[in-house]
């Protein structure tokens, strides 16, 4: 076998390897739907750091027409999520954070940090897009 062969082998297995795992973030449709019309959030992204850890929550969902993801990650209880079983998770914290587009940027981030059970957080790194609206990026440290 030729160098490049082998050179070939070994991007077409990394191509398979790297699109095989953005699947596993796949949402189906309806579900997807049902976010956006029960808390009107089309694009959701949060990051939180902790005084001892970096990253110690991240969440993400993107709703979209031809596919709709989601992610949770939480290293302080050794929790990483994707998909279907992703967005159950954030969608419970949805539910106690109650968002409303025309809330204040500290309002939803202070809301963000406690449904997601980070209220001694460090920095937090919040984007959200209400249906309609146009996209909040926000960023808060202490």
């Amino acid at each position: 076998m030729n160098m490049k062969t082998l050179i070939s082998i070994i991007f077409a297995g990394c191509f398979i390897i790297i699109s095989g795992c953005s699947n596993q973030n796949l949402v189906p449709k309806s579900e997807a739907s049902n976010v956006v019309d029960t808390y009107g959030i089309t694009i959701f992204s949060i990051t939180i750091d902790t005084k001892d850890m970096k990253e110690a929550l991240k969440a993400s969902f993107t709703e979209k027409k031809e596919r709709s993801e989601a992610e949770y990650s939480n290293k302080k209880q050794e929790v990483a999520l994707h998909g279907k079983k992703a967005l159950e998770k954030i969608m419970k914290a949805f539910d106690k954070m109650e968002p409303d587009p025309e809330a204040e940027e500290t309002e939803l981030i202070k809301s963000a940090a406690e449904a997601f059970g980070f209220k001694d957080y460090q920095m937090i790194r919040l984007e959200i897009t209400f249906k309609g609206y146009d996209s909040k990026e926000i960023m808060f440290s202490k």
